[in-house]
């Protein structure tokens, strides 16, 4: 057999070769050549033995021991190749078996199946060809099918096993697994005590620490520092948003079983809610430790994302929350030299700006309690780095208030302003410094406190990192990363500026150097909040970037084309054609609404309209950007979310234009390449996708809106108008919109209405022209809806106007709605009236605000064809409130809710605007600045704080006018 053994042995040496060659069956073939003939000749060799002996003694079975050992020696050796070619994965941690139960198999190899075609080839059977095996694949895949059911029992059991693997851990609420709050590299700074005291630091010359989330141990180091400083009291300020628990001392996050390395977060979460959600997990880990002997089990990072279950004790007093820990003796009386130690919980989005109610509370709490000189305050989130650095700036702009030098802050006047973006000067902070009466003092302020504050993080220089990777990366989703990150800590520079602009403001009313109001009236000292109310500008100033542009280059490079019309678009019988989804009249006014037609629909709204008016106005609600193909439109989508339009939030008319032009010529040029061919996706049936290629021509067939209109006005030779005013889809429009819809329709109105402006009336009247004024968005549902409530609105105001004039016959429809609110109604529910506790205060704040909801509730009934705004917002709201849904469904439904509630308030105000400045034919006054003047900061305030219920308000972050608006923020793909 060492001949055999050193056959084999060479077989296994070229194993890797011959599974590289061009024909391996073939080389294996001539390589196992000889062993075949070694176990032929020594067949032989037996068969001759056995069959010269007469009997069946001992020798015949030693015959077939003999011959029966090659056989086995070959299926050994066999086995070992097989091992040697598919050699399974070695066996991984506990804390990567989640992975390796996920990971891929080895790719199949010629050799892979060596073992079997091994013994074939040496007991002389023929190797089966490839086209042979390929044509028994079906066969194969069956008895793999019954091999599968007969082992079935096995495999859910091994199934079952690795999933207990996953979900091990001590289970509390029924829903988390506890990990402890540390991570490798957590501590970054060259200082003693970073195992239990991770990243502290004090910014010198003042009572202002931070650090990460200590344990019990570093919590009593903190006040023997504080004490050996000078100070005699602390107040601890918990930053974080995540609940935490410590167990003998340490402290304790919980996590979902398959996101160790993701904190569970409520979006707006009080610091009530999450003391109450640490309550719960304390009791529920509590029983836990009752039911399994005072054992628990948690997870431990002992690598970056790679997590390793440790099983310990505890007892289960020795469980305790945040504030717990803080009242223990062993924090409270851990040092004398410290009297106190006062304990808040002042949660805080990681990845956002702190809302300006958690920067009051930080600024009331300082001012309140560091007069004295003896309190020290301690900032902690979970790495001491992001929210504990915005906190410690913060603090340090409320510790200087008093004796700030504004003169100091001017700049010289022989300085150059600096527009370079490592100085933080973007182009939002170049132009909120412009806004502001104190914006060039406020950032020179805030930059000198980030500095001084910068031991771990550097707000403002940050950006420009992340913006520097963001520019520098190639891939779209890293490069979206690392864009996100930027604009977070933009928004935090952006509203601390506007915060310490604030503080020179009050700072100059009240320093002493002005004399003192005598009154005590709230306007004379408005808080940060009602402050931001008054300037709601900003608000908006953020989100448009300080008017930075959208791109308009490559758009088709990381998008595709699906055509507009989709399945089930039409809701409503078809008025005209089937080109026209949607199509209807509102009451008896020259009020229409469409979906997006296609082009020979434009030409068959305009025949429709051609004898009974003049002319027309089209207005297009679309921020998406639409293209015209073979008469159909198109919008633009991304590869892997087909269902949702590539929106533009905030931009501007100009800039969706030259996105259109831009997507046409792109387009042009490909099909062109494909020689004619234009690939795009569709849906066959509700929400399926398919693509599909048709012939078109690209000179002729490919059209942007614009040019769409021009060809219908064109060809049908009837004046028709067509305007853009983009709004986003699903929200309020805002101030702006509804100027340009005033503006674009007044002068049409007025003259269809023969109304004059006070200028004009010693000229002779022109023309009346019967003007139709068409509304459409996608569907036509949402926004074409609102816009034709607005204009229903304006037109039913001006015809009032008009009819105390002698030319004019048409009976005042207003005074016939205005009047109704005289008649008896039966009491009806808030849910059907609309009128939550937010439109109440709305109604009391405006002087006409029963006539405003009577003409809203009028306005809304009469374009109720595709959706009623009313029966929406209590729809929303019921489903928001369902606890039988997931509370991800539960949170959409609550934020659509909000959001056509804030939808409802902007009529009411709209309406009140038309009715006070009807008088002066809407000269005196726009929209927006009626707005912002008319009431004060009342009527954002109110915004600010949009909610259903006053219990419920409080609690929910989307009555947030900055959160919502926050929707409409630019999404722009480099930083400028």
């Amino acid at each position: 057999m060492e001949e055999l053994d050193a056959l084999l042995d060479g077989v296994c040496a070229r194993a890797a070769e011959i599974q590289h060659a061009q024909d391996p069956e073939t080389e294996l073939r001539l390589l196992l050549a000889p062993v075949r003939a070694l176990f032929v000749q020594q067949r032989r060799r037996e068969s001759a033995g056995s069959g010269s002996s007469s009997s069946t003694s001992t020798g015949g079975v030693s015959a077939d021991s003999a011959a029966s050992r090659p056989l086995n020696y070959l299926s050994g050796a066999a086995a070992k190749l097989h091992k040697m070619v598919a050699r399974s994965p070695p066996s991984q941690r506990l804390s990567t078996l989640r992975n390796s139960a996920k990971g891929e198999k080895p790719a199949p190899t010629y050799l892979n199946g060596a073992a079997n075609r091994l013994h074939a080839l040496v007991t002389g059977s023929k190797t089966l060809s490839a086209n042979t095996l390929r044509g028994r694949q079906q066969q194969s895949e069956a008895a793999v099918r019954i091999q599968a059911l007969v082992r079935g029992k096995t495999q859910r059991q091994t199934l079952t096993r690795q999933r207990s693997v996953l979900v091990q851990g001590t289970k509390v609420l029924k829903k988390y697994v506890l990990k402890t709050d540390r991570f490798p590299n957590c501590h970054e700074l060259q200082t003693p005590h970073g195992d239990i005291a991770p990243n502290f630091r004090r910014l010198e010359g003042t009572p202002l620490y931070g650090a990460a989330q200590p344990s019990l141990e570093g919590i009593q180091m903190i006040l023997s520092r504080v004490a050996a400083d000078g100070f005699t009291k602390v107040v601890w300020v918990n930053l974080r948003e995540e609940a935490v628990v410590y167990v003998n001392g340490r402290p304790f996050t919980a996590r979902r079983s398959a996101k160790l390395n993701e904190n569970d977060l409520v979006p707006g979460i009080t610091g009530h809610k999450i003391q109450v959600l640490e309550s719960s997990l304390k009791s529920s880990l509590q029983e836990e430790l009752k039911a399994a002997d005072r054992r628990f089990e948690y997870w431990n990072e002992v690598a970056l994302r790679e997590n390793e279950l440790v099983e310990d004790t505890a007892e289960p007093d020795h469980v305790l929350t945040l504030p717990e820990v803080y009242e223990s003796a062993e924090v409270a009386n851990y040092k004398d030299t410290i009297q106190s130690v006062v304990y808040h919980r002042i949660p805080i989005e990681r990845e956002n700006a702190p809302e300006h109610g958690d920067v009051e509370m930080l600024m009331n709490l300082m001012e309140n309690t560091c007069a004295d000189g003896a309190t020290a305050f301690v900032f902690n989130c979970q790495m001491g780095k992001r929210r504990t650095t915005t906190a410690m700036v913060i603090g340090r702009l409320v510790y200087q208030r008093h004796t700030l030098d504004v003169k100091s802050l001017a700049p010289p006047a022989d300085e150059v302003p600096e527009n370079q973006v490592e100085s933080g000067n973007f182009a939002v902070i170049r132009e909120v410094q412009k806004r502001l009466k104190n914006g060039q003092e406020a950032k020179r302020w805030v930059d000198t406190a980030i500095d001084e504050c910068a031991t771990i993080c550097n707000i403002r220089t940050v950006i420009h990192e992340y913006r520097d990777l963001s520019n520098a990366e190639a891939k779209p989703a890293k490069r979206s990363y690392y864009l996100h990150h930027a604009m977070s800590f933009l928004e935090r520079y952006f509203y601390l500026i506007v915060f310490g602009a604030y503080m020179i403001e009050t700072h100059e009313k009240y320093s002493g150097e002005e004399p003192a109001p005598d009154n005590d009236d709230e306007d004379e000292h408005p808080s940060f909040s009602k402050w931001l109310q008054q300037h709601p500008n900003l608000f908006r100033l953020l989100d448009d970037l300080g008017g930075v542009r959208y791109k308009s280059d490559k758009v088709l490079t990381s998008c595709v084309l699906k055509m507009d019309h989709f399945f089930g678009i039409a809701r409503i019988p078809f008025e005209l054609t089937t080109n026209v989804p949607n199509y209807r009249r509102i009451s008896n006014e020259p009020i229409f609404g469409t979906a997006q037609c296609l082009e020979q629909g434009i030409i068959d709204v305009v025949e429709h309209l051609r004898g009974e008016f003049d002319r027309a106005i089209w207005i297009n609600l679309r921020e998406e950007a639409v293209i015209y193909a073979t008469g159909r439109p198109f919008c633009v989508r991304h590869q892997d979310d087909l269902m949702v339009n590539v929106e533009y939030p905030g931009i501007e008319v100009d800039e969706i234009t030259a996105i259109e032009r831009q997507v046409k010529i792109e387009l042009q040029a490909k099909v062109r390449k494909d020689n004619g061919l234009f690939m795009y996706w569709y849906e066959p049936r509700e929400m399926v996708n398919d693509e599909t290629m048709e012939h078109i021509n690209p000179q002729a067939d490919v059209k942007t809106l614009t040019e769409v209109y021009d060809d219908a006005t064109q060809q049908s030779g009837f004046d028709l108008r067509y305007a853009r005013i983009p709004v986003s889809d699903e929200t309020a429009p805002e101030e702006k919109d509804l100027d340009d819809m005033v503006r674009l329709l007044l002068p049409a109105f007025m003259n269809e209405l023969g109304l004059q402006l006070p200028s004009d009336e010693s000229s002779s009247p022109a023309e009346k022209l019967k003007t139709a004024v068409i509304c459409n968005c996608q569907m036509g549902r949402g926004r074409t809806t609102t816009a034709l409530v607005c204009v229903y609105m304006l037109r039913v105001v001006l015809e009032d106007s008009a009819s105390a004039l002698a030319s004019y016959d048409k009976p005042s429809l207003l005074k016939g709605v205005l009047g109704t609110r005289t008649a008896g109604h039966r009491r009806q529910s808030a849910a059907i009236t609309a009128e939550f506790v937010v439109i109440r205060k709305l109604l009391k704040t405006l002087d006409n605000g029963s006539d405003c909801k009577l003409l809203v509730d009028y306005a809304i009934d009469q374009c109720e064809h595709m959706q009623n705004l009313r029966d929406c917002i209590s729809q929303c709201r019921d489903l928001a409130v369902d606890r039988d849904l997931p509370s991800s469904k539960r949170d959409f439904f609550m934020l659509r809710a909000v959001n056509y509630l804030e939808r409802y308030f902007y009529l009411m105000c709209f309406a009140s605007y038309l009715l006070e400045e009807r008088a002066h034919l809407f000269q005196r006054s726009l929209f927006v600045t009626w707005m912002n003047e008319r009431y004060g900061s009342a009527l954002y305030e109110l915004l600010d704080n949009l909610c259903f219920e006053e219990e419920i308000g409080a609690e929910i972050h989307v009555s947030s006018m900055r959160w919502r608006w926050r929707r409409k923020r630019k999404l722009v793909s480099r930083l400028e």
